[in-house]
């Protein structure tokens, strides 16, 4: 590990315990209390970040903009989203579980048996729900989006539809980050190309100099200038495609990292563990970590593998030092115009970090793999990062960013949920850490609460206002359970008892598993034989869970025999050729 790099990143965090009375049962029945102006409301949503990856979160890449609204805010230890990126950013926009609104699918991929026409599986929005920007916008607000969006390409799916006045929007999942536009799969992008519109009009050719994290953040700091003499207040929704892969960074910045992550990300997970307790968002006591089979020991890789994952963790470091300059010039911009005061900003992952190869996307079609090898020929290590190259994360480094915490994206183990969470609150400094369980869901109600928006007639919502928690009320948010589904995969989780479902062949057991979160954070030591009445309890749950939101339910044995056959695109290592 570089130690300059590493000690520059970690400072002295101020760690807050906020104590909790009372309780609020759901995000309808809180009291709520207003000041006089409402607050705008930027939403910065990143793409695949792993929980350690930010200073604020014990890692040791360049963030000092992030960290700073961290140092001026709350930082979330037990956040949540869905373990892929369409389902959260649904469950974000709605405030529903996405299997009510079209996302129990993704990209037309449907749990085993389960047909892509069954309700809540179109891989696109559908059924009843009022966008938060369509709920904000009632109450006054500008409504500005800029970014990924992922949620379908119909007229009534997009975002005018859903209450964005304005909006420069990729309608796709993923594509590359400079002009070239290349889609990541014609799987996933059937023209080979990505889609993009701004309001209302498609764009069919980007700027020479587009880079997606530059002009993304150029779009939204043009929208919020170009109303700053409207007294209405602004809910901006800022979706970066970074970090998603393919990892695409300027040279000058990959160069920064270079020889950060040559010591390789076994040493590089066990420095993240530390760094979370040093930044107090784990305890001081060792943590028991688990190693997914799939991933070798450093010591067994050739010289040229370990540059290769070296290599990629620095254009991935390079990417989000790139976001993070640019989140610094937005920030900013709001202070130029008198509005970062006055200005809510919440910074979320919308799952963990992705430890997939770039054969992900083909799922096996060899036309597709052959695709991908045509319009993305640069396969060197030295031509990681730039246009025309398609390096992944890397499992062994994906891993390693979810610190603690086992698995990674796609799965509903802790590496692939529990994402990091800032949220600088309106008009106030307020240092400290929320240990409270928090779903991505949650951001609904509690922006709706800032807005003065009412939410009595949606008894369908999913999440609970932290609005009461922000403004260091003393009503706190009761112990609740929380039950997620995911491509056959289950989990449920009530207090420190978490049980969940995923098949061996992508990291768990292949059955029910029980962990104690509390002693076990790692999910390392699997209790279900010694409570058999709590794994029973939970599964009920889960059931309960899947009836009220129109899951599909596959049997057990028919997700294990699906992800047998189909484990290596996920698991696999992509190595350069």
């Amino acid at each position: 590990m570089n130690k300059n790099i590493m000690n520059c990143k970690f400072v002295c965090w101020l760690t807050v315990i906020l104590a909790f009375n009372g309780t609020v049962n759901a995000a309808s029945d809180i009291s709520r209390t207003f000041h006089s102006g409402k607050p705008n409301i930027l939403m910065i949503l990143v793409d695949d970040l792993g929980y350690t990856d930010l200073g604020s979160y014990g890692g040791n890449i360049d963030t000092a903009n992030m960290d700073q609204l961290a140092a001026q805010g709350m930082r979330f230890s037990n956040a949540h989203a869905y373990p892929s990126c369409a389902p959260s950013r649904a469950s974000l926009l709605t405030g529903q579980d996405p299997h009510k609104v079209g996302l129990g699918g993704q990209n037309g991929v449907t749990p085993v048996g389960v047909s892509p026409k069954a309700s809540g599986y179109s891989s696109s929005l559908e059924g009843e729900f009022t966008s938060i920007a369509a709920l904000v916008k009632k109450q006054g607000y500008r409504t500005y989006q800029s970014g990924k969006w992922h949620l379908g390409h119909e007229e009534h799916q997009l975002p005018a539809a859903m209450g964005f006045e304005k909006y420069f929007t990729l309608i796709d999942a993923a594509a590359s980050h400079y002009d070239d536009n290349l889609a990541v799969s014609q799987r996933v992008s059937p023209t080979g190309r990505g889609s993009y519109i701004r309001n209302g009009e498609i764009v069919s050719e980007l700027p020479e100099d587009f880079y997606s994290t530059k002009n993304f953040t150029d779009e939204i700091i043009n929208m919020i200038e170009a109303g700053k003499d409207d007294d209405r207040p602004f809910f901006a929704y800022l979706a970066y495609t970074a970090v998603h892969d393919p990892l695409h960074a300027p040279d000058e910045y990959i160069d920064k990292y270079r020889d950060a992550f040559s010591s390789g990300f076994e040493e590089l997970r066990q420095e993240r563990v530390r760094g979370l307790a040093r930044s107090g968002l784990i305890s001081d006591d060792p943590v028991a970590t688990e190693k997914l089979k799939e991933i070798p020991y450093w010591k067994e890789l050739t010289s040229k593998q370990k540059e290769d994952l070296s290599k990629r963790m620095a254009v991935y470091a390079a990417m989000l030092d790139y976001m993070d300059e640019q989140i610094g010039r937005l920030v900013k911009h709001l202070k130029e115009i008198g509005e970062f005061d006055n200005t809510l900003i919440v910074i979320a992952s919308d799952n963990g970090a992705a430890g997939t190869p770039m054969t992900v996307y083909t799922e096996g079609n060899p036309d597709d793999i052959v695709w991908q090898k045509a319009n993305y020929p640069l396969r060197s290590i030295d031509d990681y990062g730039r246009k025309g190259s398609f390096p992944t994360m890397g499992l062994p480094n994906a891993q390693a960013s979810s610190g603690p915490y086992h698995n990674v994206k796609l799965s509903l183990h802790e590496g692939g949920t529990r994402i990091p969470l800032i949220v600088k609150v309106p008009n106030k400094n307020s240092s400290g850490i929320i240990n409270t369980f928090f779903h991505l869901s949650d951001l609904y109600p509690t922006f709706a609460d800032y807005a003065g928006a009412d939410t009595n007639d949606q008894n369908t919502l999913l999440g609970v206002s932290f609005y009461p928690i922000l403004e260091n009320s003393d009503i706190s948010v009761p112990d609740r359970g929380f039950g997620m589904e995911y491509m056959g995969l289950r989990s449920y989780r009530k207090g420190d008892w978490k049980l969940v479902f995923v098949p061996e062949a992508i990291g768990g057991t292949g059955d029910y598993a029980l962990y104690n979160l509390a002693s076990d954070p790692g999910e390392t030591r699997d209790l279900g034989r010694d409570h058999p009445a709590i794994v029973e309890d939970l599964a009920i749950a889960w059931f309960d869970y899947a009836s009220e939101n129109g899951v599909i339910v596959v049997p057990m044995s028919l997700v294990n025999e699906h992800y047998n056959r189909i484990g290596s695109y996920f698991l696999g290592i992509d190595w350069a050729e």
